[in-house]
């Protein structure tokens, strides 16, 4: 039991900078212009000055502890399943978010703009659950030979 604890927390450590750094890559250096052309860029909206670092790691790192907890109680075994699991998690999350401000406002110019960041989400969260799982299934496999 100890070590199952201790391999969830791990995981979702590990797993939160992991998507910190993948999700920068993905949002901001590969999407970012792109995005930032075609939503709306109100005034004050965004924190440039005051951003909080703090913040987005524990948005990471709450999104990591959701992959973790998911990963653990739906016993995927397989790696590739792991990461379409967590894609899908990740885009139906987007869904909902991204189709709530493309429905009721003009936060996003078009329609294209969505589709690529529900891919961002895809490729992120699925690459977090790959990341995630791989720290859970290894500390799985060596507490089953312990108690062998």
């Amino acid at each position: 039991m100890k070590s199952s604890v201790t391999s969830f927390i791990l995981a979702s450590f590990i797993g939160s900078f992991f998507y910190l750094i993948f999700g920068w890559f993905i949002f901001d250096f590969v999407l970012g212009s792109y995005t930032e052309a075609h939503t709306i860029q109100l005034v004050g909206f965004k924190k440039t000055n005051d951003f909080n670092f703090m913040f987005l790691i524990l948005s990471c790192l709450a999104y990591s502890i959701l992959i973790s907890t998911v990963l653990i109680n739906v016993k995927i075994t397989s790696s590739l399943k792991a990461f379409l699991f967590c894609s899908l998690l990740g885009v139906l999350i987007g869904c909902m978010a991204d189709f709530y401000w493309y429905a009721s406002s003009h936060f996003y110019s078009n329609l294209i703009v969505v589709i690529l960041d529900l891919f961002g989400a895809a490729i992120s969260v699925g690459s977090l659950g790959l990341v995630n799982h791989f720290i859970l299934r290894n500390s799985w496999i060596n507490a089953k030979m312990n108690n062998k």
